[in-house]
This record gives structure tokens, sequence and C-alpha cells, in this order.
């Protein structure tokens, strides 16, 4: 063998170990999670490539904001207080009904929930892997970001944070197949389960019977259930329903309320379970109904034996002899006397 071929021969060796060794180390990560340190401390290092690598956007979005013509930025003034206005006018109602649903509360004895926390973010990257529907935001554990929390949008429910680092996090979108979110019909309040398709504008929507009221335009919003998601948000709108014989529930898909393409800026929450509140203020426990002749009648009896045991210690040793019927006498007498 000629020295050209064993060179050659020295490196496709040296690729297949190469190759077989990545395909080993990703097994293990994907299987113990191994690497999650070493992963974050890398993250946490590459950071400033990362932000480097993002910088002329940065600078392209500066100059373009600062050449805008005066007309614009006069349209766009003008657009802005007009909704300014609507939202503060929509701020008024939503604090009278928030004012309602107190004293509500407060007469059913229920505690009152307090609005979670939000965190504005940006997304700074688009996983590129065509099977992994996720994105990066630049809020890390130096703000305070843990997994499974919520990140929304003003249009509806993105996906949940899956990992953190120290200056960014990932979030798994709701198209990704690997996501799932319970979910509820705002028309019939029927519970479901929202699946992704691994279709950016489109998800499946599980375990709905073919008997079901369900209807094209539905609004389907967060039910609430497993604790991670608050219920409330919208989800998506239901674009088809199709039936099959050989399948006993319906196939429902939705559009996803975001547009992935178009998000730039997002909101992430702080949500707690109500069922794990650890708070003393908000676990109120609701009264308990006493039935008032039951708690009358025990205080009579108690206030009868009382009676009847100050002769007993007054004779010493000896014994009263109570007739049953004066003992009803006395009883029916208090009873009169406490009405």
């Amino acid at each position: 063998m000629s020295k050209p071929e064993q060179s050659g021969l020295i490196i496709h060796i040296r690729f297949a170990l190469v190759v077989i060794l990545s395909i080993g180390v990703m097994a293990v990560d994907l299987r113990s999670k191994a690497l999650n340190d070493f992963r974050y401390y890398l993250e946490t290092a590459l950071y400033p490539v990362l932000a480097f690598a993002d910088s002329p956007h940065k600078v392209s979005s500066v100059f373009s904001k600062q050449f805008k013509s005066h007309s614009e930025l006069l349209e766009e003034n003008e657009q802005l207080s007009s909704q300014n206005f609507e939202q503060r006018a929509e701020i008024m109602r939503l604090r009278s009904l928030e004012t309602e649903n107190e004293d509500m509360r407060r007469l059913l004895n229920s505690p009152s929930r307090d609005a979670p926390r939000r965190l504005f973010a940006e997304v700074l990257d688009v996983d590129s892997n065509p099977y992994l529907h996720r994105v990066v935001i630049n809020r890390g554990t130096q703000a305070g970001v843990k997994e499974s929390m919520p990140v929304i949008t003003d249009a509806g429910l993105v996906g949940q944070v899956i990992s953190t680092s120290y200056s960014f996090s990932r979030v798994l979108l709701l198209s990704d197949p690997s996501s799932s979110v319970p979910v509820v019909n705002s028309r019939t309040r029927m519970r479901a389960l929202a699946v992704g398709s691994g279709a950016q504008d489109e998800l499946l929507i599980n375990n709905v019977p073919r008997s079901a009221d369900v209807r094209e335009g539905d609004l389907l919003l967060t039910s609430g259930l497993g604790g991670v998601y608050p219920s409330g948000y919208p989800v998506a709108v239901v674009s088809s329903i199709g039936f099959s014989e050989s399948q006993p529930f319906a196939l429902i898909k939705a559009r996803p309320m975001v547009d992935i393409d178009k998000m730039r800026y997002v909101l992430l929450l702080w949500y707690q379970n109500p069922a794990e509140n650890d708070d003393p203020k908000q676990n109120i426990a609701p009264k308990e109904p006493t039935d008032s002749k039951v708690a009358l009648r025990q205080q009579r009896i108690k206030d009868l034996i009382e009676s009847m045991s100050k002769p007993d210690a007054a004779m010493g040793t000896e014994t009263l002899d109570i007739d049953p019927a004066s003992v009803k006498k006395k009883e029916k007498t208090k009873e009169a006397a406490h009405d």
C-alpha cells in the first residue's frame, strides 16, 4: 500500500472514530442529561460571540430608526396615542371587573388570585433544525428565568422555557412535536389537548369525541390544568374538522394565534399553580357549615349537666334521685328561654 493511500485510510479511520464518539456522547446526553452543566457554562462563555454576531442587526435597526422621516414619526405617534387612549379606557373597565371579582370572592370566602409577574424579552435566534421548533431569547438565570416558565405575546401563548443559561434561554414552541398544552373551548368549555404537529401554522387537537360540539373558528384557551400554563390565554383557532370511520376521535386541526415568523418580542410569566401556593394569606380555608339547632341543643345539654352536678358536689357522697319527667321539663323550660 502506497504512502498516500495509507494517509487517506488513516484520515477515514479518524473520521469514523470521531463520528462514533459524537453519536455516543449525544446518546449519553439524551438519556442521562449528563452534559447539562457543561452546556450551561459553554453557552455562557460563548454569549459574547452570539452578541457580536447579532450586533449588525442591532446597528442596522438603530440607523433605520434614526433615518425615519418626520411625517412617519408623526403618523406613528398619532397611532400610538390613539391606541394608548383605547387601552386606558379598557384598563378602567378591567379594574372595575377586578374589584367586582374580589368582592364576589370575598362573599364566597374564596382566595383572590394575583396576576403573575412578567418579564420582557427579545428573540435572538431561531433553531435551524427543521424538526425542532425552538427559539433563543435574551433573558437567562441572571434575570430570574427558570425552566417551564410560560412564554406569551400580545397575541397569545408561545410555549415554555426548556433550558436556561446565564444570559439567554431556549423556548419550546407550541408547534414542536414534543409540545402539548391542555386547552378549553371558549364557546362550549370542552377540554382537550393541543399537540404540536411539526408545522408552524398547525396544531393537532387530540382526545375529542366525534360527537363533541366543535366548530371551525372556535377559540381555544389554556385551561390551567397541569400547573404549567395559567388559564385564559389564547392558544389557537380551530381551522378544520374531519372524521374517520376507523378512529373514535375527531381529526381536529387548529391554527396558533402567534405567528412565529413575525415574532420579535415575548413576555415570560412567573406562574404558580394555585394548588401549590404556600402563602398562608392566599390559602383561606372555607368556612364549615354549622347547624345552629344542633349547636343550641348541645349547649342546652351542657348547661343541664352542669346544673345537675352542683347539688351532687354539695351533698358529698349522697346520690340524687332525679325524676326523668322533671329533667325533660327543665330541658323544655331552658329551650323556651333560649328561644
